[in-house]
């Protein structure tokens, strides 16, 4: 097996499941409907990272989204501020789809420090943007862009802010070529990255990937990270929407016991063992090696 880190590099933690953006490379719309959904209890949410501010924060990574858009949770801001009050070392990534991130919010969020802003905005023309993020508003989306690269305040407080693309039969040259250009003028990095399926679980488009061995993660997901959803259960990682691979729950353990649990290493093992049986997310999934 595959040496795992003694402790997570990366914490992903959904402290609201809720997004608004319809977007049509994601699974949300189907999955949403078939899960649970909720917003993390506070307790919870202050016992995750006193037990990350109890470690030496160097070198970690607390992201406080994963599979939803964070700004929908009334508390997101604050959390952050308790992020960087405990774990002032770690550093802290945030992804948007910009919705919600108004002249109001961006004041707010001035008050926090970021390593990284992640801005998923999967078109450049109105045309294009509403075809993919079918929930959301391109000219609402495009005034909160240009409202935060002219913010000089909040953008001292971030270390990168990077406009995401993703490569599906919808976008097209003009949007990447106007993307680019605008973040060129505006000082920020562009990413244009490749599509991924989530598993399987996107039923509009497929990455045909069908894994009859599996050898390893290549974004070591199962070594270097942790998951935590909302009510606190820890899934493998962020492909496993439908919940298939739960390994442990941090309303009832912590950090540690479900990083060292047997269930966890059972899950690894099959990850890296390059043999037949392995969960059935990675048999689908692109970034199995």
């Amino acid at each position: 097996m595959k040496k795992y880190l003694d402790y997570p590099k990366f914490f992903e933690i959904q402290t609201a499941s809720y997004c608004n953006g319809g977007c049509v490379v994601c699974p949300y719309e189907d999955v949403s409907r078939l899960m649970p959904c909720g917003s993390m209890n506070q307790d919870l949410f202050e016992k995750i990272i006193e037990q990350i501010s109890s470690n030496n924060c160097w070198g970690i990574r607390i992201i406080p989204y994963l599979n939803n858009e964070p700004f929908l949770d009334k508390f997101f801001i604050d959390r952050v501020k308790y992020i960087n009050e405990k774990c002032p070392a770690a550093e802290v990534e945030i992804s948007t789809n910009l919705s919600i991130l108004d002249g109001k919010k961006q004041k707010e969020l001035s008050l926090c420090s970021i390593k990284e802003l992640r801005l998923s905005v999967f078109g450049f023309t109105e045309k294009t943007y509403q075809k993919a993020m079918t929930g959301l508003r391109w000219e609402n989306t495009k005034n909160n862009l240009d409202l935060l690269c002219a913010n000089k305040k909040l953008r001292s407080k971030i270390g990168q802010i990077s406009l995401i693309m993703v490569d599906y039969p919808g976008i097209s040259a003009k949007d990447i070529a106007l993307a680019k250009k605008y973040c060129q003028d505006n000082f920020i990095k562009f990413e244009f990255w490749g599509f991924l399926d989530r598993g399987g679980n996107v039923s509009a488009y497929d990455n045909k990937v069908n894994n009859h061995y599996v050898c390893g993660c290549e974004q070591n997901r199962d070594t270097e990270r942790m998951h935590i959803l909302f009510d606190g259960k820890v899934v493998l990682c962020s492909m496993d929407w439908r919940r298939e691979c739960i390994v442990g729950d941090l309303s009832i353990q912590t950090i540690g016991e479900v990083w060292e649990s047997k269930r966890f290493n059972d899950l690894r093992r099959m990850i890296n063992g390059g043999g037949k049986k392995f969960p059935n997310i990675c048999k689908k999934c692109k970034l199995s090696l």
